[in-house]
């Protein structure tokens, strides 16, 4: 079995299934869809569209999963808990934001002036560009005067030369030949020669941010950084706030979407499903039954959904919910009454130290305004994630500011005015920020994350190639749409046990 799931559509036919939808159904279904975030969202719309009943259960109390904007700031500010950034190369998502007419505006995800604090030395990107050494990493001789963003390439060019000649085909050798590789076995023990020290890659870890990141698959992150490298790459976000997104569908669906229900258990009777649900709210139990369902929740919370019959599932379908892995990331959000980084040359971009706060970024919207800003003090993922969220959301403040001081000075006491905290591996409506393989995942459990079993199909970033981004959650939600539309109802049940 391939260990490939990607979408069996190109990309043009999604872009134009965008563009125009689905085709009209030869088999009109009851389709109960579990899970109103953007995957959900997009199946729901299109399948709508082509002829079928829609039921979408949401757990939460608004729709938009892990794209959630934080409006909880002053003078009608915010920041992104959840996805922050669009890349431009990913065309599905920017397909739907033209679609609805949403404005879009850059994210400045980098600048030459982005500051580094890293071993007690604060200079800025441009001046390490020019020396690497000057943070004071024990490389080896042949590693000086590299930067991490160098060696890691280096690190990892033989295997990305290699993938970009076909990338649909060499991306399943790679996978093969390597999947057992951890990132940090890989930069250690290279198997083409090209080999780190471990000053190097330290530097790699915390320059990079995949300093919580070592011990996962290569494979899986690999995707990630060659995103991330490619060249002009430019990000972007909708003006305004990115939950605009998931709202831009409300119209359509607001009469198909019921708030609060939490799924319990998954049922299927001869050639029906019923998901069982409670409310969050009042503790009621509603059961709602369809000819199939989609379920685009993360496995993370699959792991507390009864199945009935057990046998409903497979045995690898089990292991997958059981061992998927889910990122921790927390961010936490600082307010100041002026932009005092914009006065200081800092206009958008990050910084990156290795104190606790780890990245921070500075907003891309309303710069050489009056207005207040809000900084997004800290964003972590996996072990860094972890130690914020041993704190309470007052300490987690107080720490951010105080890390945030010994940069900037102790005057932003003087600035700040509001702040908070958002963990996305504590949200009960996620169990983590995104998925990640570990080591021998994408071979032993990634063929059988998005295969439907018996009524019940599959979807979500987490069943797609791009898991943690939008353009993985809309991929999914196309492919579901059109695993369904035209599925005949009566050879559902043959397929349970096949």
């Amino acid at each position: 079995m391939t260990v490939s799931m990607e979408s069996p559509l190109t990309m043009e036919q999604m872009l134009q299934t965008i563009r125009t939808g689905l085709p009209k159904t030869h088999e009109p279904k009851n389709i109960i869809i579990v899970g109103a975030g953007i995957s959900g969202l997009v199946t729901a719309s299109l399948l709508k569209g082509a002829g079928h009943q829609v039921t979408v259960i949401e757990g939460n109390n608004r729709i938009g999963g892990r794209i959630f904007t934080n409006r909880s700031f002053y003078a009608g500010q915010y920041m992104e808990n959840g996805a922050m950034r669009i890349p431009s190369i990913h065309l599905l998502v920017l397909e739907y934001i033209k679609k609805f007419n949403l404005p879009l505006e850059e994210f400045i995800n980098s600048t030459p002036n982005d500051i580094i604090y890293v071993n007690n030395v604060r200079t800025i990107q441009k001046i390490y560009e020019e020396n690497p050494d000057i943070l004071n990493f024990p490389t080896s001789p042949s590693e000086k005067g590299k930067t991490a963003e160098y060696l890691a390439q280096y690190a990892m060019q033989p295997v990305t030369d290699f993938i970009k000649q076909n990338p649909k085909k060499n991306w399943e050798i790679v996978i093969k030949l390597l999947d057992r590789y951890s990132m940090d076995y890989y930069l250690k023990y290279n198997p083409y020669g090209r080999r780190l020290s471990v000053g190097a890659i330290d530097m790699i870890k915390v320059i990079l941010g995949l300093e919580g990141f070592p011990e996962l698959s290569f494979t899986a992150l690999l995707r990630e950084v060659m995103i991330l490298f490619t060249p002009g790459l430019k990000f972007y976000e909708i003006k305004g706030g990115n939950d605009q997104l998931p709202y831009a569908f409300l119209p359509e669906l607001q009469e198909n979407i019921y708030y609060n229900l939490k799924m319990k258990k998954i049922e299927q009777n001869d050639s029906q499903v019923t998901i069982h649900t409670e409310d969050t709210q009042t503790s009621q139990q509603y059961n709602i039954t369809g000819d199939l369902a989609i379920i685009t929740i993360p496995f993370s919370l699959m792991n507390f959904v009864e199945v009935v019959p057990r046998d409903l599932f497979s045995y690898n379908k089990y292991k997958a919910i059981r061992q998927l892995h889910y990122v921790a990331s927390t961010k936490i959000g600082l307010q100041f009454k002026t932009r005092f980084w914009e006065k200081e040359g800092y206009v958008g971009g990050k910084m990156i130290s290795d104190l606790p706060v780890r990245y921070s970024y500075f907003p891309s919207q309303s710069i050489g305004t009056e207005s207040p800003g809000v900084i997004l003090a800290s964003y972590t993922w996996e072990d860094n994630a972890t130690i914020w969220d041993s704190l309470t959301e007052q300490e987690q403040i107080e720490n951010a500011l105080e890390d945030l001081s010994r940069i900037y000075g102790k005057e932003i006491y003087n600035e700040f005015m509001t702040g908070n905290s958002f963990s996305w591996a504590k949200n009960p409506f996620s169990g983590g920020a995104f998925a990640i393989y570990k080591p021998d995942q994408q071979t032993e459990i990634a063929p059988y994350i998005s295969t439907p079993e018996g009524n019940v199909h599959f979807a979500g970033d987490h069943t797609s190639t791009a898991p943690g981004w939008i353009q993985g959650a809309i991929e999914s939600g196309i492919r579901v749409a059109y695993e369904v539309n035209d599925l005949p109802i009566s050879s559902v049940n043959e397929k349970i046990h096949d």
